[in-house]
């Protein structure tokens, strides 16, 4: 049966055709509401002045107010990284050890499989509020904590910020470990046997043949793992709502949660605009460095 094109339009044409309301539709949804806000990041409006369009263009007002008088916005910005560093580097920890057990053929390893992947399935606010509950004065956490140690190890989790940055960590590690064990375990599984064959031919240790061979393959998998999970936990937002809300003071106030507050407590949003915009630079700087010797790397293989 002859298919009859309408107009002689080739099949690339056709396809871009029937795709063309989604993309405007995305346009509408993503852009728009991305090009307002940057505009509003240009001005002094807040929802209580009126039309956002009325409001008076204030140029880089904003922007230099956050990067040179802000100090709550720097704090911030360095407490997400630390948290950041210290979660990626924990989770890339675990998730790699996960990833070379389950290489090995053991029982119950289906089951396993599955359990540990379960974290990662719950909504992150969801997991606030389970690691809140475990962390009260007298949640699971402390009565396991007296059981062993006696009455005098129990803590007051959430009211030093030393113990509410610990809790934060050990939420964000607990819910995510199981993205790295993921990605990097499928990394290990990728990775062609005849190099490893030849290294064990030639004497190589097992120590060796894992920090020699395994892992510069490894390479590319590590760092797309560390630049999705980078991503996702420069925005924690929900762990810390539930737990801390910011406190004790502003002790764990993380940078999504502070243009939270900025945008909907104090309705600066025009503020908060700015400094989300910050931010989204600042990501972007960072995917590009993380990604730098993945790139290089194709860059050179294609050579």
């Amino acid at each position: 049966m002859r298919i009859v094109r309408p107009g002689g339009l080739s099949n690339a044409a056709i396809a871009r055709l029937f795709t063309l309301p989604g993309q405007v539709v995305s346009l509408l949804v993503l852009v728009m509401p991305l090009l307002v806000a940057l505009y509003m990041s240009f001005t002094d409006w807040s929802p209580t002045h009126g039309s956002l369009f009325d409001a008076s263009f204030v140029s880089f007002e904003n922007y230099s107010e956050l990067l040179v008088w802000d100090t709550r916005f720097t704090y911030a910005v360095v407490r997400t990284l630390l948290i950041s560093i210290v979660c990626l580097c924990l989770e890339f920890t675990f998730g790699l050890g996960l990833a070379v057990l389950f290489l090995r053929k053991f029982r119950g390893k289906s089951l396993l499989f599955s359990a540990f992947l379960t974290p990662m399935m719950i909504l992150p606010v969801v997991v606030g509020y389970i690691f809140w509950m475990l962390f009260q004065s007298n949640g699971p956490i402390n009565q396991i904590l007296e059981f062993l140690f006696g009455p005098q190890a129990a803590l007051e989790w959430f009211r030093s910020a030393p113990t509410a940055i610990f809790a934060v960590i050990l939420t964000e590690v607990w819910h995510w470990t199981p993205l790295f064990f993921l990605i990097l375990l499928s990394g290990l599984n990728s990775i062609p046997e005849n190099p490893i064959r030849a290294a064990i031919i030639l004497g190589a240790s097992p120590r060796q043949v894992f920090w020699r061979v395994v892992m510069p393959m490894l390479k590319p998998v590590i760092t797309v793992a560390f630049v999705i999970r980078a991503m996702e936990i420069i925005k924690l937002f929900d762990e810390v709502f539930m737990l801390t809300r910011g406190g004790p003071g502003s002790s764990t106030e993380t940078i999504s949660l502070y243009i939270y507050k900025l945008a909907f407590n104090d309705f600066q949003l025009a503020y908060g605009a700015a400094a989300a915009f910050l931010v989204l630079l600042g990501s972007l700087m960072l995917v590009h460095l993380l990604l730098a010797p993945v790139r290089d790397q194709l860059l050179e293989g294609n050579r």
